[in-house]
């Protein structure tokens, strides 16, 4: 009889939903020695800064509200330049003129230019 392979699961505080989180950050707190409550909490329970913010004033913890301010900038901010990255067009010239054949395209992962430079410099109109 064959071995099974088991699938390995993330750890247990990384699974656990608000309830059980609740419950077990009670005493995680008492432990924690770290600068920034929040994102002890957000790296050991895998949830967002969001969410640990609203969970960490349901246990009491004063969390300065200047800081959410930050973050909501930041957050913000970072969502503006993503957007603005996807509306760009891929910088990488294009097209047989960047290199000295197809196999230095290849070479260089530019896929786009050495599909450029095979049909371009491709014989198929030769008879």
């Amino acid at each position: 009889m064959s071995k099974k392979n088991k699938k390995t699961v993330p750890p247990r505080v990384k699974r656990m939903q608000r309830p059980a989180r609740l419950q077990s950050a009670k005493q995680w707190i008492r432990t924690y020695t770290g600068k920034n409550i929040v994102r002890g909490y957000c790296n050991h329970f895998a949830v967002d800064w969001r969410c640990a913010v609203l969970e960490l004033q349901i246990l009491g913890v004063a969390i300065d509200p200047s800081y959410i301010a930050q973050r909501e900038k930041t957050d913000a901010e970072q969502a503006k330049q993503r957007q603005e990255k996807r509306r760009q067009p891929r910088s990488s010239p294009r097209g047989p003129d960047l290199y000295a054949d197809a196999f230095s395209a290849y070479l260089n992962d530019d896929y786009p230019a050495l599909h450029a430079f095979e049909t371009d410099a491709w014989p198929f109109d030769q008879e």
